[in-house]
């Protein structure tokens, strides 16, 4: 009679995790339908990065040591 409880028992785990996983999956599903429209938090920091990045680049511009022009190391920097 225990194996049978037992088989019953482990049936019904096999049955939940299945649930869970189509669950899961339907989840993902919808997710992928739904248009991403990212919130002000989200633009911002958005912006934000890119500022930084356009930011460091004008400063790689203007403090990069020229290849060949440069002499000494008094004139390798644009002060």
């Amino acid at each position: 009679m225990n194996t049978f409880m037992e088989e019953g028992l482990a049936e019904e785990h096999r049955k939940d995790i299945a649930r869970e996983f189509m669950d899961i999956r339907l989840q993902e599903e919808a997710l992928k339908g739904r248009v991403y429209r990212p919130n002000w938090f989200t633009r911002t920091m958005q912006r934000f990065g890119q500022w930084l990045i356009a930011r460091g680049e004008k400063m790689v511009e203007r403090y990069e040591a020229p290849a060949n022009s440069a002499k000494s190391s008094e004139q390798r920097y644009a002060h």
